[in-house]
């Protein structure tokens, strides 16, 4: 019984923790933030508009209010700079996801570019997916105990380079698309 109190006590020290490192803010940014500036920083970061709201929670846990007006004032100038066609093939590149943040007028520039930094990073991916199969592949055929096993093993190990061809000709293609956008700022 006293094992089970000693739990009970621990959980409710950590429960604090845990629901503050989900909080986008602690109660001390919450009283000093230049509410201009994170939303800048919001913004440049690729937030959608609706972050603030996120914010407003944190800071309502501590009884203390957001400047929504100053937040959204940055936020404005902050996503521009973050959608600009360069940055959209950087993310894509990178493989990370778009929250759907930027404004109409400067969406379809970023959407362009990101989709094709997207094919890069899903070639990329592809070629290592089959990469390591081949790998797994060729380290099976070591251990194939008969030679039907094997020949089978082979069989599959051709199949597969032949795939990692193909995908090692998308990946250039792709590269090829990409750097085509950095030599023409975005703008092809």
């Amino acid at each position: 019984m006293r094992s089970a109190g000693l739990k009970c006590a621990t959980i409710g020290l950590l429960l604090p923790l845990i629901l503050s490192a989900c909080a986008t803010l602690n109660e001390a940014e919450c009283e000093t933030s230049n509410w201009r500036d994170l939303g800048q920083r919001n913004g440049q970061d690729g937030r959608a508009s609706s972050y603030v709201i996120e914010h407003e929670k944190a800071c309502a846990r501590f009884g203390l209010p957001v400047d929504s007006a100053s937040w959204r004032a940055g936020w404005e100038i902050g996503i521009r700079q973050y959608c600009t066609p360069q940055n959209g093939l950087r993310q894509g590149k990178e493989g990370k996801n778009y929250a759907q943040s930027c404004p109409a007028d400067v969406a379809p520039g970023f959407l362009r570019t990101y989709a094709i930094g997207k094919q890069v990073y899903d070639a990329r991916r592809e070629r290592e997916k089959i990469s390591d199969q081949i790998d797994k592949l060729q380290e099976s055929i070591g251990d194939a105990e008969d030679e039907e096993a094997r020949n089978e093993l082979q069989t599959k190990l051709i199949l597969k380079q032949s795939e990692l061809r193909f995908a090692q000709d998308r990946l250039l293609e792709a590269e090829r698309q990409a750097d085509r956008v950095l030599y023409t700022g975005g703008s092809n």
